[in-house]
């Protein structure tokens, strides 16, 4: 909070004699009028690579930059650049590359900041694991923001799922080991009411029919069975938990080894433990230990092959100290050569227009 943002509105002499609110009335009208103007880039935009999905406005209103200012920018409401903003899904990452070479060459000069920051690796994601490019450019003296979303996270987080960053803002839910820590507190009667709105979200998804792909069900089940164990019905989250596991186990991007399906086996031990199945709660308690050992075992294989490493030639870490440097920054240049000869060949085989772009 309160960091730095290099990217900010015009500010305008007028600015100095008026209040916060006033000067946030005043963007939200210069948005309107730069609004236009960005629905015709996003048409240029969609019109050349097919998006998976585009929307425009609405304008954020004076309330909400005032809100956002004083959360993320100390109450300075010129840092606050999406008052006219946009967003547009692409199918996968060469789609955003061509999305990027399109909009250089087509408002280059207009594009004052491209920000991938939180698609990079060694970066941490938005609160609530989210992840997305933006352009901001300046249309009529105005700066706007393109959100630029991938179509795999998308799926995952549409509509609900900034609602659920905007929670985790709200509320600072994104530091819960357990989720289920952010039911603490409820009282009973407040938890049977969740349980009859959490019936009611999975109703028409019954549980014996969840397939391994049915994502947004599945996480419903997840939540729910959160609500069962708090309330104290052991047996129904015992039941659900069961279904998810073997879900899970059949996911052939998840499978019986993943954390999370460890995650579930955990949930499970406790629901047990809770109705005294003892024996079938030690059964459980035995994956989960075998996959901790495993993952051990994993680790110091990995840590001993470093070790050899090191023993097999230790004169030459002697005489030249800087040889580890060398060998990741010459296997970084390789990765980025690779990275571009493969851009090249999918540039040309899927965006051979990109070469007429003006």
């Amino acid at each position: 909070m309160g960091g730095e943002k290099p990217l900010m509105q015009v500010h305008r002499d007028e600015y100095d004699a008026m209040s916060n609110s006033a000067i946030a009335k005043d963007l939200v009208q210069r948005a309107e009028l730069a609004l236009p103007s960005l629905v015709e880039i996003c048409k240029a935009l969609a019109g050349s690579l097919g998006m998976e999905e585009v929307g425009v406005g609405p304008v954020k209103d004076a309330g909400a930059a005032l809100r956002k200012a004083e959360k993320k920018y100390e109450g300075d409401v010129l840092k606050v650049t999406d008052y006219c903003r946009a967003l547009l899904v692409v199918k996968d990452f060469p789609t955003l590359l061509a999305l990027l070479e399109l909009a250089r060459d087509s408002f280059g000069p207009l594009i004052r900041r491209v920000k991938l920051s939180t698609l990079k690796t060694d970066r941490g994601s938005k609160p609530g694991g989210y992840r997305d490019c933006i352009i901001n450019l300046e249309l009529k003296d105005h700066i706007c923001e393109i959100q630029i979303h991938l179509w795999p996270m998308w799926v995952v987080c549409g509509v609900d799922g900034f609602r659920h960053y905007r929670h985790c803002l709200e509320y600072s839910t994104d530091t819960f080991g357990d989720p289920f820590e952010a039911l603490a507190g409820l009282d009973r009667k407040t938890m049977a009411e969740l349980i009859v709105m959490a019936e009611e979200a999975v109703a028409d998804m019954p549980l014996e029919t969840l397939e391994w792909y049915h994502e947004k069900f599945i996480l419903d089940y997840f939540a729910e069975t959160g609500l069962f164990l708090h309330h104290g019905l052991q047996e129904w989250g015992e039941t659900t938990l069961k279904a998810l596991i073997k879900l899970r186990c059949l996911s052939p991007d998840i499978g019986p080894d993943h954390h999370e399906t460890i995650t579930l086996y955990r949930y499970l031990e406790q629901a047990l433990r809770a109705q005294k199945k003892n024996e079938e709660a030690d059964d459980v308690a035995k994956k989960i230990f075998m996959n901790k050992e495993q993952k051990k075992t994993e680790k110091v294989e990995a840590e001993r092959s470093l070790w050899d490493q090191w023993i097999v030639d230790p004169f030459e870490s002697v005489v030249d100290p800087n040889k580890k440097e060398r060998e990741e920054e010459e296997k970084i240049k390789k990765e980025v050569r690779a990275s571009k000869r493969a851009w090249r060949k999918i540039r040309e085989e899927r965006f051979k227009f990109l070469d007429g772009a003006e």
